[in-house]
């Protein structure tokens, strides 16, 4: 792909993302750490030239650095650095090429794969990748403790489902209306009753059969059954129930492979915690330091794909990333100069960034936000309650005010380049009808607490405190009234409205990792019991069965049947498809964007002058 000129403002090329601390610390940030200038060798002719330095400023700092026990895409920026996996991404198809595996075949019941290494490949620390370095991680993975594994919903136990079991369906009296409500049930209720039954049919045909094979030592529903070397260089991995996406899903950052040595020497419940500081791969940048908030990245020598360096020469030689919470702290670090480039472009900064000249990007949409209703509160825990929101929140008009031009409101939570037909009558806004439901439960204006983030942007998510606003305004409208609970993003906003003791509204959202709907459905609702006071043996039923069915007509029936429950059961409502969006100045001439964020720095474009002396 050609660079791309100054003003260029596009879905498919990307960047990155206290101001004056930011910007000392960057600069104090930038020599060489292995051979520092005197205050004469610059005007030496003999001086080492400068690296070619790319600054980054990213919206929040990484929480860890160990991508087997995180889920946010800041920590993940990072790690996809210095991290790769068995199977690579292609940047213009978003299909799965080869990585660190050059190869694979897949047996023809779908329950193993065989995967062939590429040979030279050396970690950080300067030991060999081979056989039984994949064997370790996966063992490692297999091994974390509960702690650490539901930290994670981009990795191992994500993909694999290894801890879950397989559910007891419900009763039919179970999903049945009470007799003494039936006589006045509605006829769209009770059509839903029939639809429920008949699910619940159909799906007593699937369990009658075998549905997972072999010994587990996770739950009864684990897809994993075992991994081993067979050769030097050859990995077989076995299943216990086919997993069509599997490839796509060995692309994602928490199943990147990490050296040997750096999976040991931890205390017992986390032998590798030196990773969460001190992340040691086979990616082309190496981890230097974290210090004052700023992440240094320097190019691996050694770096097994030279040919992917010699082919961009105008590759960043040092990376630094430093975090900026305010989008319009951003944006003046950008216009000033202290700051190559940042992520999560908002609406408002937009129009002064194209104005001055810089390149703007966009990824295509691969994100949801929503609004998450607990059902353990006892007006969330009505399902008329639910539905009032739904029809009360403006979702149309959030994402024209508040996002990025061509974000679309979300009618679930599967975006549309899945390919997933939306449910017939999703919730559309309307006032009236959202006061009738209110009125016909009797609700009289108690306060529902609702929770919404502060200083950060997620690419979901650009302008939390406005979306929190607007949507606070659209449910005022219909009666409903709020209580604010604004929290600090560093101060736990994510764990505090997952956890079992929030029980109100709150606005999170999801990024994709591959181009699946399990992905989505299972980051979503790993821990919706926790996040939404949601259970439904129905549905955990219907999701188990849809990830083993091949892509086809019969896999995209069975994710339209799931999302029609979620859109009657409400444990969330889908709010918004954002488009995110990122700048940079002139001397960083492409940058190299995804929907699903795996975006390499060694890919990045820079002119000859570095930005930073050294």
């Amino acid at each position: 792909m050609p660079d791309l000129p100054l003003s260029f403002v596009s879905r498919r090329a990307v960047l990155t993302g206290t101001l004056a601390t930011t910007a000392l610390a960057l600069t104090a940030c930038t020599g060489n750490p292995e051979s520092t200038a005197s205050s004469t060798a610059t005007s030496s002719a003999s001086a080492k030239p400068a690296p070619r330095t790319l600054r980054l400023a990213a919206a929040a700092p990484p929480i860890k650095l160990d991508p087997a026990i995180v889920a946010d895409n800041e920590s993940f920026r990072i790690t996809r650095q210095v991290y790769e996996t068995l199977i690579d991404i292609d940047p213009d198809t978003g299909g799965a090429v080869a990585g660190l595996a050059e190869s694979w075949t897949e047996s023809n019941d779908g329950l193993s794969y065989t995967f062939t290494l590429r040979q030279g490949v050396r970690f950080h620390d300067g030991t060999e990748l081979n056989a039984d370095a994949v064997v370790a991680n996966f063992k490692r993975w297999e091994s974390l403790p509960a702690s650490l594994s539901k930290q994670s919903t981009q990795g191992f136990f994500g993909v694999f489902h290894y801890d879950n079991n397989i559910p007891t369906l419900p009763k039919a009296k179970d999903l049945e209306i009470p007799a003494k409500e039936k006589e006045n049930a509605t006829p769209e209720e009770l059509a839903v009753e029939q639809q429920r039954l008949q699910e619940l049919a159909d799906l007593q045909k699937q369990f009658t059969t075998d549905l997972f094979k072999g010994k587990s030592d996770g739950g009864s529903a684990s897809h994993f059954r075992s991994i081993k070397a067979t050769d030097t260089y050859v990995v077989t991995l076995n299943l216990r129930r086919r997993l069509p996406g599997l490839i796509e899903a060995l692309t994602l950052p928490g199943l990147a492979i990490a050296a040997p040595s750096a999976l040991t020497g931890g205390p017992k419940d986390n032998p590798a915690e030196s990773l969460s500081a001190k992340p040691m791969g086979t990616g082309p940048y190496k981890f230097v330091s974290l210090e004052k908030d700023v992440v240094r990245l320097e190019i691996f020598a050694d770096y097994w794909n030279q040919a992917r360096l010699t082919d961009n020469k105008q590759h960043p030689e040092v990376v630094l990333l430093s975090s900026i919470p305010s989008p319009y702290n951003r944006e003046g670090a950008l216009l000033a100069d202290e700051i190559d480039g940042f992520d999560m472009v908002s609406v408002d900064t937009m129009r002064t960034l194209v104005r001055s000249a810089k390149v703007v990007v966009q990824r295509d949409p691969f994100s949801v936000l929503y609004l998450g209703m607990d059902q353990r509160n006892h007006w969330l825990a009505k399902p008329e309650f639910r539905h009032a929101i739904a029809h009360a929140v403006n979702r149309s008009s959030l994402a024209d005010k508040l996002f990025i031009q061509g974000s679309k409101y979300a009618a679930t939570i599967l975006p549309p380049a899945l390919s997933i037909p939306n449910p017939e009558d999703t919730a559309t806004h309307d006032v009236a009808l959202a006061k009738g439901l209110l009125a016909g439960i009797g609700y009289k204006g108690e306060e529902i607490e609702f929770a919404y983030p502060l200083r950060v942007s997620r690419n979901y998510l650009p302008l939390p405190e406005r979306t929190f606003a607007q949507i606070a305004e659209d449910l005022a409208q219909v009666g409903i009234r709020i209580k604010p609970r604004p929290i600090a993003w560093t101060d736990g906003y994510a764990k505090t409205v997952l956890s079992s003791e929030f029980n109100g509204l709150h606005l999170l959202g999801f990024s994709g990792g591959y181009r699946s709907a399990d992905d989505f459905l299972s980051g979503i609702l790993a821990n919706k019991g926790n996040e939404f006071g949601y259970k439904s043996t129905l549905l955990d039923s219907q999701i188990m069965l849809a990830r083993s069915i091949p892509s086809g007509e019969e896999r995209t029936a069975a994710y339209a049947s799931i999302l029609k429950t979620l859109d009657e059961d409400l444990p969330l409502l889908p709010l918004v498809f954002p488009i995110s969006a990122l700048a940079f100045n002139g001397n960083v001439t492409f940058y190299p964007p995804s929907p699903m964020l795996n975006e390499c720095f060694a890919d990045v474009q820079m002119t000859n002058s570095p930005s930073v002396s050294s």
